[in-house]
């Protein structure tokens, strides 16, 4: 009874082998014989002329980016780079000391800065504290630039593990790192270019 059983599941899996060498040694066919259309791409235009000459008069990235502009916090202050005193915030929106540009730090989203008045740039030290900061090659200057509703956040690429963004508070002052969180009103900012337009 044991050597029948045996017999059966050996030709049983001659039967699956067979089979599988059935599969990987069939010729496989063509599609042609559906009648499918070839697609290409690009599709071909149809105006005169190449598809890519239409590209030049698209403006790829932000327009806006690298602009003057003022950075407007949530707690009623403008951020201003000073030689001196450091970084703060200011009520007066007519103060040099508030004109910003955003400089690219080679990824998208990663920014520095920049100070037009005072030449200089927005640090973060090891205590999450800012200052100005001259050398623009510094880890210290480089913040990821992102969106919470409808106001834009400084985090600190150095410390973002720590989560450390850049605040001002409700006195003016900088708030400093350990003591920012994501959703706080300290660390939102409205960027304002209509007045460099």
């Amino acid at each position: 009874m044991n050597s029948r059983s045996d017999t059966v599941s050996s030709s049983s899996s001659d039967n699956d082998s067979d089979q599988i060498d059935d599969t990987s040694t069939r010729e496989k066919r063509s599609i042609h014989w559906q009648r499918l259309a070839k697609i290409t791409w690009p599709p071909q235009s149809t105006s005169s002329g190449n598809w890519r000459s239409n590209l030049r008069h698209i403006q790829f990235g932000n327009p806006k980016y690298g602009q003057k502009m003022q950075l407007f916090s949530r707690t009623g202050y403008h951020l201003g780079i000073y030689h001196h005193s450091g970084v703060h915030g200011t009520r007066d929106e007519d103060d040099l000391h508030t004109i910003l540009e955003l400089v690219n730090a080679g990824y998208p989203g990663h920014v520095r800065i920049k100070g037009l008045a005072t030449n200089a740039f927005v640090g973060m030290d090891q205590k999450g504290k800012l200052y100005t900061e001259f050398d623009m090659k510094e880890e210290n200057t480089v913040f990821i630039e992102s969106l919470q509703g409808s106001y834009n956040v400084y985090l600190s690429r150095k410390y973002a593990h720590l989560g450390w963004y850049i605040g001002i508070k409700k006195s003016g002052k900088f708030k400093s790192g350990p003591k920012t969180g994501y959703g706080q009103k300290a660390i939102q900012f409205l960027p304002r270019r209509g007045k460099f337009q």
